[in-house]
């Protein structure tokens, strides 16, 4: 009877250890965040991507630099006419209101408009050339200056691992517990051929209770 009850066992038993040890290897995968000695040898315990975090971050930037976004990419984003009407509309206002608010009282009021409106039409006409000459040196600044490759290894380097540890669980949380779920189902399945192995054994008299 107790050999039976051990069998029946051997199943449940086997799931547990299948469903604790994918947990606990999905948990290595950020725990420890800072390495733990084990005494009296030279190997350390620590979470694979806190152990990794540099290589990873330095991976993750070069790639996201080479084949995701450049700076030609941000520059392609920006609808340079629309900047450069907004621009022009708002230099324009400000001409305007400058020469009015400048000008002495003395000059009449339709001089005053007249030249204002004429400095706010010069600018309307020079600023669109003035704004794409600006948004080339810019760019090409941008290229020589900014590494989007090196933005991105910084910020992941220096971005708290339990934030980075928050934030990969609630994305991928629903495949991480299908994953300790399946260890489970796993080690259970195992325990079950087992039985079956043990059974068919017992039964063709090749093993005795």
């Amino acid at each position: 009877m107790y050999t039976w009850l051990y069998l029946a066992l051997i199943p449940i038993v086997g799931g547990l250890i299948g469903w604790s040890t994918n947990w606990i290897a999905v948990k290595l995968l950020f725990r420890p965040y800072n390495p733990i000695r084990i005494p009296g040898t030279p190997f350390a315990i620590q979470g694979v991507i806190p152990k990794r975090r540099r290589d990873l971050a330095a991976t993750v930037g070069r790639v996201v630099e080479e084949e995701l976004l450049s700076i030609d990419d941000l520059v392609a984003y920006l609808d340079v006419k629309d900047i450069s009407d907004r621009l022009v509309e708002a230099v324009g206002v400000g001409v305007y209101d400058a020469v009015m608010i400048k000008m002495p009282v003395i000059v009449p009021y339709s001089i005053k408009t007249f030249i204002a409106e004429k400095m706010a039409d010069v600018v309307a006409e020079r600023m669109p050339g003035f704004v794409e000459l600006l948004v080339d040196e810019l760019t090409a600044a941008a290229r020589r200056e900014v590494k989007i490759g090196q933005l991105i290894e910084a910020r992941l380097n220096s971005f708290p691992l339990e934030m980075l540890e928050q934030v990969a669980f609630q994305v991928a949380s629903r495949e991480l517990r299908a994953i300790t779920l399946l260890g489970g189902v796993i080690g259970f399945l195992i325990g079950l051929i087992q039985v079956v192995v043990y059974y068919v054994l017992f039964r063709t008299g090749m093993l005795v209770i």
